[in-house]
C-alpha cells in the first residue's frame, strides 16, 4: 500500500489527470495538438514524463482528447515505458460551465504498475474579468480494483487558475490544485487500514505562456506541493513543465 501511495503521489505531481485546461471548449471543427515534457524530483528520486497530446472539437461544445505519457525514471536502475493513456471528453453546456470526463486506461506494460481502470469527472467553471481569464475545476476520482485487488480512497480535487493578459505576446498564469483523499483503501472490495478522509494536499503551481504566432505557442510552469508531513512525506516535490502546443 505504501509503494501505491508514493506512486500516486507523485503520478498527480505530473499532472496525470489535469485537464487540458479549465477554459471554454475550442470553436467547432478547431484542434490542438501539444508535445512536453515534466521533470519531476522528490528527495533524490527523480523522473522525466515526456507526452504528446490532441484535442478536437468533433461537434458543437463537444471536445475530445486524448494524451499519451511516456515515463523515464532516472535513480537508480532505469525504467522506462509506456505509461497508461487518458482520453478525455469535455462538453460546455453553458457559456461559462463546461463538464468533463478524464479516464485513464491500463495498459499492460505501465512503469507505475497501474493496473487499474480511473475516472475522473467533474465540472469547470469559468470567467474573463478584464485581464484576467479565470478558470476552475471541481472534480472526483474513482479507481477500479487492479491485479492486485486493491483499491485507493476516493479523491476530490479543486483546481483553480488565473492567467493575466497584458496585451502582449507574454502570458503570465498562476494556480493551484487541491487534492483530497475519501474512505479508506480497499481490498477485494473490503475496507482495511485507517480512514483518509480528509488528508489533502496543495500544489501551487505558475508559468508563461508565449504566443510565437497565432497557431503556435511554448509554455513552461513550476509547480510544488504544501501539506502535513504525513500527507505530503518528508521530502519536497519539485516539477517544471515544458510544452509546446499547435492549434490547428
Amino acid at each position: 500500500m505504501l509503494k501505491k501511495a508514493f506512486l500516486a503521489a507523485t503520478l498527480c505531481a505530473t499532472a496525470s489527470f489535469a485537464s487540458w485546461d479549465r477554459f471554454p471548449v475550442l470553436e467547432n471543427h478547431k484542434g490542438e495538438f501539444a508535445v512536453g515534457v515534466n521533470f519531476s524530483k522528490l528527495g533524490e528520486r527523480m523522473w522525466l514524463l515526456p507526452f504528446v497530446g490532441s484535442r478536437y472539437t468533433v461537434v458543437p461544445n463537444l471536445e475530445l482528447g486524448v494524451s499519451i505519457p511516456y515515463y523515464i525514471r532516472l535513480y537508480k536502475s532505469n525504467v522506462n515505458g509506456l505509461a497508461n493513456p487518458r482520453f478525455m471528453v469535455r462538453y460546455q453546456f453553458l457559456p461559462m460551465l463546461n463538464a468533463f470526463l478524464n479516464v485513464r486506461v491500463p495498459i499492460s506494460n505501465d512503469p507505475y504498475n497501474y493496473s487499474d481502470w480511473a475516472f475522473n469527472f467533474g465540472t469547470q467553471y469559468s470567467q474573463n474579468f478584464g485581464v484576467v481569464d479565470f478558470g476552475s475545476e471541481l472534480g472526483l476520482t474513482v479507481c477500479t480494483r487492479g491485479d492486485d485487488k486493491e483499491s485507493p480512497p476516493l479523491h476530490l480535487n479543486f483546481g483553480a487558475e488565473a492567467d493575466f493578459n497584458l496585451g502582449i505576446p507574454l502570458t503570465p498564469f498562476i494556480g493551484a490544485n487541491v487534492l483530497m483523499r475519501i474512505g479508506k483503501y480497499t481490498y477485494k472490495g473490503k475496507n482495511y487500514g485507517k480512514s483518509y478522509t480528509g488528508d489533502f494536499v496543495v500544489r501551487p503551481y505558475a508559468g508563461l505562456k508565449y504566443a510565437i504566432n497565432s497557431n503556435v505557442s511554448v509554455q513552461t510552469s513550476v509547480i510544488t506541493e504544501l501539506g502535513k508531513e504525513e500527507v505530503v512525506g518528508p521530502e519536497t516535490l519539485i516539477g517544471v513543465t515544458l510544452e509546446l502546443k499547435v492549434s490547428f
